[in-house]
Order: C-alpha cells, then structure tokens, then sequence
C-alpha cells in the first residue's frame, strides 16, 4: 500500500466525522472551526514569515514573528471585543438558532437527486478508478463551495437588507484569525443555505452522473486534507500580518492581504476579492484585486458608522433595526436617493 493510500485509509474515521457535521448539521460546523483552523491558522501564519525571512522577503526574526502573532495592540483593541463577543455566540447559543434555520446539504441532494432520476432514468453505474472519481469529487466541490460563498458574499454587499448584517463583520477596525468568526447570525444563516443549496445540487449532479443511487455521501481522504486546508485558509483570511501572493497564483489563490484590500475602506477597494480561499470566480468577475508587495495604508472598518461601540447592541440587535428600513418604505426613495451600502 503506498503511501497515499495509508494516509486515505487512516483519514477515512476522520472523514465520516467531518462529513457527517458539515453535510447533515452544517450550522454546527463553526464550533469545529473555531477549535481546530485558528491554532492552526496560527502555526501557518508563523511558518509562512519564518519562510518569508529565511529567503530575506522581509526581515521576521522569531521575537518580531511572536510580537505580531499575539500583539496586544490587537488584542486590547476595543473592536476585538466583539469578536469575542460573537465568537462566544457563534459557537454557543447561535448554533442553535441557526440549525432551525438552515436546509442541510443531505436534505437538497435527495431532492434534486430524486429529480434528475425521475426526469432522465438512474444512469448505469460508473466503472471509473475510484480515485479518479474522489479526484473529480474533489475538484467539483471544492469550485462549487468557493462559487456558494463568492455568490453569497457579493449579494451580501449589493442588497441592502442583507448588507446591515454583513455590515457587523466589516465593522472590525483591526483584524485577527477570530475576525472569521464576527458574524451576525442572520448573515450566517443565508450563507449556510446558500453554500447548502449549491454544494447540495453539486453532489446530486455528481451522484447521478457516476450512475450511483442514494448514497450516504461521505468526503474521500483527499476531500478531508483540502478541507481542513480550506478551514485553515479561512482563518488566516483575517491575519492582520501582510503575507501577500501575488503574479499568476495571486489570481488563482487569495492571501490575507487580498482580504485585507477587501476590508478597506478606500473607494478603489470596494466589493473587490469576494472569494475564500481561490480567486477564480474574483477573476472571472472582474472582482480581483492583486496585493502590491508592500503593505500600504489601509484603514478598517465602515465609514458610516461614527465612532463604533463594538458592543452586543451594536453587532446582534441594530442590524435588525436598520435592515427593517429596508423593507418598510424607505423617506428617501421619494426623493430618489439611493439605499445602497455606502461601503462594501
């Protein structure tokens, strides 16, 4: 057995789990995060500026590294609080909200699986390498995750409504690995259905295609090293160290410093870099924003918001508030005056 597929079979335990929550109980996937990517966000980040270093990129010995991995400017700063604050949330209570609120990958695979069947007939299963199947699995969903959260990250920013609870993750004035988890409820549960509902009808695609029937869908090995690959990249989207790709690759895979343009507050950074982790759908988009090779000036947050409490009422009850002006009619429409976000 080579070695590729001792590490498959020893994942495969690792993989059931995995599969199990982010398929059929995807709200309870952020606690999982929360536990495993950010100290492992934390140990990339480290390698990645000792790497940076060692081939005299920017100069990052082992005191400066620690310095800016655990920088009490950062933590101290009053918008951290919030993070905690919904961190705590997010992994908490929320869960639970959120999983009366989401469809379940399982749930819009069987539906649109049970209709591509009664439409078209079962198809004959495949004969295809096993591994050439997990590869094509792997690829498929991968493309189909990062397209769910490009789509539902765009709309977050065009549509008003939605805008005032995306609003709270873009009002962080300073950004860490627990940046990832400042997110409003209401702007996690559309982004749940949302990455449901495309990962779900990829998967019933994928299913019908190799000719399988209802299967119980479970992530190949490979499927469980990019994933947790992908949970890592996630995290280290809101390092607040600039570690930037850049040429070719810089359009193909998105750094930290390309989420952080994305956070920016200046005019030419708006609804720029809306990806994960790949910058494909970014590039196809015309959204794609390469990263210079030195950190410049930026400035986060939402000018529109004078002076920010990072407080509970700010980030979970306001929204809710504002968001209700967009759907009563608005004073200023009369006048004709736009209701779009002033900041994206």
């Amino acid at each position: 057995m080579g070695f590729w597929d001792t590490l498959v079979e020893n994942l495969k335990p690792i993989a059931g789990i995995l599969s199990r929550i982010f398929i059929e109980y995807p709200s309870y996937a952020t606690p999982l995060w929360a536990v495993v990517a950010v100290p492992f966000a934390a140990i990339l980040c480290f390698a990645l500026m000792r790497a940076r270093h060692i081939r005299q990129v920017t100069r990052y010995p082992y005191r400066k590294v620690f310095k800016l991995l655990v920088s009490p400017r950062y933590l101290s700063h009053p918008s951290h609080r919030l993070d905690l604050i919904l961190l705590a949330g997010n992994c908490g209570l929320f869960t639970i909200f959120i999983a009366k609120s989401v469809v379940s990958v399982a749930a819009v695979h069987a539906l649109f699986h049970t209709s591509l069947v009664s439409t078209f007939g079962a198809m004959t299963p495949t004969t295809l390498d096993p591994r050439i199947v997990g590869l094509t699995w792997s690829v498929a969903l991968i493309l189909a995750y990062e397209l769910a959260y490009w789509l539902d990250h765009y709309l977050s920013h065009k549509i008003p409504f939605l805008w005032e609870f995306h609003k709270v993750h873009h009002s962080a004035e300073v950004l860490s690995p627990l940046t990832n988890f400042r997110v409003h409820p209401v702007d996690s549960i559309v982004f749940i259905n949302i990455v449901s509902v495309v990962m779900g009808m990829t998967t019933a695609v994928l299913t019908f295609g190799f000719g399988a029937g209802r299967i119980k869908i479970e992530m190949w090995g490979i499927m469980t090293v990019v994933g947790i690959v992908f949970a890592i990249g996630a995290q280290m989207q809101h390092s607040h160290i600039w570690l930037p790709i850049r040429g070719w690759l810089g359009r193909v895979i998105l750094s930290p410093a390309h989420h952080q343009i994305h956070h920016s507050v200046l005019v030419e950074h708006h609804d720029k870099n809306f990806g994960s982790v790949i910058g494909l759908y970014d590039w196809l988009f015309g959204t794609l924003v390469i990263p210079p090779k030195r950190r410049p000036h930026l400035v986060f947050g939402v000018d529109t918001i004078a002076n920010p409490k990072h407080d509970l009422h700010e980030g979970l009850l306001k929204p809710f508030i504002d968001a209700a002006k967009h759907v009563t009619p608005a004073r200023g429409q009369a006048d004709g005056k736009s209701t779009a976000p002033a900041v994206a």
